[in-house]
């Protein structure tokens, strides 16, 4: 199948490979998502910036801005790696005949006015990258799961990362994750964001008492981020996993030792579908890689007899000690967490592929007589609260939103309700003690007047009383998949520099 459509696999991420920012970022760019948007651009820019005839940019911000000086003088007239900033009315204005003499090559930043948009939309394919959280293109240069030359994110928090990756690879700097959050912290938006978003982390990490939560949405582990979430768990930053059970089901295609593929956008989504290519975005999930998981998934269902009722984090652990009996040489999320005794939850288990599997599994065991294997999704509830009690303090890492997040939030209220509903019964009432979580980072590109559960801030859920008022907090409006490598690895750096103790 992979031959015949030519496909393309993808890598998983390995920040233990990684020392410098630029490798991080060659990593990405055999990632999926905003990953691969960031680092399939820095690959362009690369070769570009390492041309005589330098590409410019267009720019329609303030010159005397973080952003503004950081493009003029670090990139322009130091480090000479374009030829010039120039506003996106300047270059509407140039003759039609000469803009494309004079700027073969360019680098579009933030939004511009569709005043000028038709100049820009008139240059040659492939000539110009465009930098900007608002989608904005020329016309037909994205399509669905396709995005060439162009990373839809903030540039504050791009242009930096970029920066010191062009500097890396055509100067011979080695800039560390370190050395970008010192740069991100004299940018607004979400460059400071994430320096922020660092900095709460530290403070989590070295907190004592503290049990750490991590919520996970979205398409994290199809977009290959599995060995980053390995070495959250592998170097103790959590203690507790809730997923989405698609999540889940994807981070199992490593541990088996099985590929995930990049789209092609030339591969209509009905040839997909009569190939058994399952598409996510830009990634190929082959269906043949669900059969492989619906075998381990039967023998670890197989091992309950049905007499006894488990939950998604009982199941998790089984699937990770038959990783450790089958696949110990792969390393996958449900390993790791086997190994570290980090129960996964996923309180909406049915909706994934791992629910259709149990669902299959229990219609075959009732057509031969087998008692079924019973879900009791408050054997982890019941687990939540014995984390959360347990700990003086509490944090949460949260990437993306949804139930994993919301679900996990929910323990404090939880909480409440319970002991206001145990007053005045004698037998069973015992009293827990509140907790709230005082430490908070979040990344999620979602805005609040969306309003559902993946854009609620943290200000909304103290009127939850789910956290402190004074709690210490980072909101990131970004793509997981572009902010998480970097706040993992600055954790990674002190650990391994002695300074997280």
């Amino acid at each position: 199948m992979a031959v015949k459509l030519h496909l393309q696999p993808l890598e998983l991420l390995d920040l233990g490979k990684c020392e410098t920012v630029g490798e991080i970022v060659d990593g990405m760019s055999r990632c999926a998502f905003g990953a691969r948007m960031l680092g399939e651009v820095a690959a362009t820019l690369t070769a570009w910036c390492g041309e005589r005839d330098k590409p410019a940019i267009i720019f329609d911000g303030l010159a005397d801005s973080p952003l503004g000086r950081m493009l003029s003088k670090k990139l322009v007239r130091e480090g000479k790696l374009f030829s010039e900033v120039m506003t996106p009315e300047a270059y509407a204005k140039l003759p039609s005949r000469g803009r494309q003499g004079r700027v073969k090559r360019a680098v579009v930043v933030g939004g511009y006015s569709e005043r000028h948009a038709e100049a820009l939309y008139a240059r040659e394919p492939r000539s110009t990258i465009y930098i900007n959280p608002y989608d904005l293109c020329a016309p037909g240069q994205v399509k669905d799961g396709f995005y060439p030359d162009a990373v839809f994110a903030d540039p504050h928090f791009i242009v930096p990362i970029l920066s010191l990756v062009l500097d890396e690879r055509l100067k011979g700097g080695r800039p560390t994750v370190g050395d970008l959050l010192e740069v991100l912290g004299n940018m607004p938006g979400v460059g400071v964001q994430v320096r922020q978003g660092a900095e709460v982390l530290r403070q989590m990490m070295v907190k004592k008492g503290i049990v750490r939560f991590l919520t996970l949405s979205g398409a994290m582990t199809i977009a290959q981020m599995s060995l980053v979430f390995c070495d959250m768990i592998d170097r103790g930053m959590v203690h507790s996993i809730t997923s989405t059970g698609a999540l889940m089901a994807h981070g199992l295609v490593p541990g088996l030792g099985l590929k995930h593929f990049k789209y092609n956008p030339k591969d209509n989504d009905e040839t997909l579908a009569k190939a058994g290519l399952n598409r996510v975005t830009d990634v190929l999930e082959p269906e043949t890689n669900f059969n492989h998981i619906d075998e381990i998934m039967s023998a670890a269902l197989a091992t309950f007899s049905g007499r006894e009722t488990i939950s998604p984090s009982v199941l998790h652990a089984a699937l990770g000690k038959y990783l450790e009996q089958h696949y110990p040489e792969h390393r996958a999320i449900l390993l790791s967490a086997y190994r570290k005794n980090v129960p996964v939850f996923v309180p909406a288990f049915t909706d994934s592929e791992l629910g259709n599997d149990v669902y299959c599994t229990n219609k075959l065991r009732e057509l031969t007589g087998k008692k079924r294997v019973v879900m009791d999704m408050e054997k982890d509830t019941a687990k939540l609260l014995e984390l959360m009690t347990g700990a003086a303090s509490a944090g949460i890492w949260t990437f993306g939103g949804g139930v994993p997040r919301n679900w996990t939030q929910n323990v404090s209220p939880l909480i409440e309700i319970y002991n206001n509903r145990m007053k005045g019964v004698k037998e069973g009432g015992k009293r827990l003690p509140m907790r709230k979580y005082g430490f908070g980072v979040r990344c999620c590109p979602d805005r609040p007047h969306f309003g559902h559960l993946s854009g609620c801030t943290y200000q909304e859920g103290m009127s939850w009383r789910k956290f402190h008022f004074n709690m210490k907090q980072a909101q990131i409006q970004a793509d997981a998949t572009q902010v998480e490598p970097f706040l993992v690895k600055d954790i990674m750096d002190l650990q391994d520099a002695g300074k997280l103790k």
